[in-house]
């Protein structure tokens, strides 16, 4: 019998993430030049520990004094679903190029706890 993306999909509890994690990490690429890197569900859900780093970008107008100051974030810990989910780091790179952490420890379904 085929499990439908509900009986698969809806369980939020470490012990599901555990279970369902599979032996090998994969690497996905998003449309907006983002790359995660760990494990996923059977639905193709980010699930289990994995790190997501968006692209870096330039930004600000061209001859501007920070127009040329790179930005990315970069989440490492568990998720569940797709969702962050408990523990884990989001981190980011500032305008003016330092690395800062905006939060280091547990997460709810996407929220910091």
């Amino acid at each position: 019998m085929t499990k439908t993306y509900n009986e698969y999909c809806v369980d939020t509890t470490m012990a599901n993430v555990m279970q369902t994690k599979p032996k090998t990490p994969v690497t996905l690429y998003g449309d907006d030049g983002s790359m995660y890197t760990g494990y996923v569900n059977e639905c193709g859900a980010k699930h289990g520990q994995g790190t997501l780093k968006t692209a870096m970008y330039l930004y600000g107008c061209m001859g501007d004094e920070n127009s040329h100051v790179l930005r990315w974030t970069e989440y490492t810990g568990n998720w569940c679903n797709g969702l962050l989910h408990g523990p884990g780091i989001m981190r980011y790179m500032s305008s003016n190029e330092v690395l800062q952490v905006l939060h280091d420890g547990m997460w709810c379904n996407g929220v910091p706890m």
